[in-house]
């Protein structure tokens, strides 16, 4: 028995020796698109719909200086984009690689079947106009939250040179795991992002700035007990 086991444990010692593609090799030549890869492919294994990242989507308004509600008339410009995390951090934005591209293409066309989705190939945008009231001593902007198709998976890479036990088939992170994340923003009828819209206030500050922590991304009611006001509201 300790005879066959050890057998087993040949090619697997093989794949780790210096040449053999590791995991985080697979993880940057598919983003990059390394030429040394024949292809990489992303296995889906999960698939929900969630939210994405906040953001804000208006200039910041103020009535630092007024007695009474100011009707301010806000320029909203919402862009959207398919984004991918392929090692822990942050999410990638899938159209500034060429590699991510082609990784994602086969799941972007079987999701578009099923969904109606925006921005995979270049970014969706759309501007529109707001009318909020903004009170006395108070700044505020408009925060959008991205409703998103969040596909989990694998990376399977396809190498043109085989190594010295004729392994060509790589993975990351590991075959059958559910790390590798793609996010597709969704769209309404219309065409536009579709997701969640809401003015943040807060009350102007002696430098005149929002200076409170993480004031351009958190979400919706996260900031309440910073002096932070967030209003949801319908547009289009």
């Amino acid at each position: 028995m300790l005879a066959v086991a050890a057998a087993g444990l040949i090619p697997l010692m093989n794949r780790n020796n210096a040449s053999a593609a590791t995991a985080s090799d697979v993880a940057l030549h598919c983003r990059d698109g390394s030429p040394l890869l024949e292809k990489c492919d992303f296995i889906q294994r999960t698939e929900t719909v969630t939210n994405g990242n906040s953001f804000r989507v208006s200039d910041i308004q103020n009535n630092c200086d007024g007695t009474e509600p100011d009707p301010f008339s806000f320029d909203v410009n919402v862009r959207s984009q398919a984004e991918a995390r392929i090692e822990s951090g942050a999410f990638l934005n899938v159209n500034g690689s060429v590699g991510l591209e082609g990784v994602f293409q086969a799941t972007a066309t079987a999701a578009s079947k099923r969904f109606k989705i925006t921005g995979f190939r270049e970014d969706s945008s759309v501007s529109f106009k707001v009318k909020a009231d903004i009170e006395p001593n108070t700044r505020a902007a408009i925060y959008f939250r991205p409703e998103v198709l969040q596909d989990g998976g694998y990376l399977e890479a396809t190498y043109k040179e085989a190594e010295a036990d004729g392994t060509k088939v790589f993975f990351f992170p590991e075959r059958d795991a559910d790390t590798v994340l793609v996010r597709f923003p969704l769209a309404n009828d219309n065409g536009d992002p579709k997701g969640f819209y809401w003015v943040r206030s807060m009350q102007c500050l002696s430098n005149s700035r929002l200076v409170i922590p993480n004031f351009n991304t958190a979400d919706f009611g996260e900031l309440t007990g910073f002096g932070v006001v967030d209003t949801p509201i319908s547009v289009g």
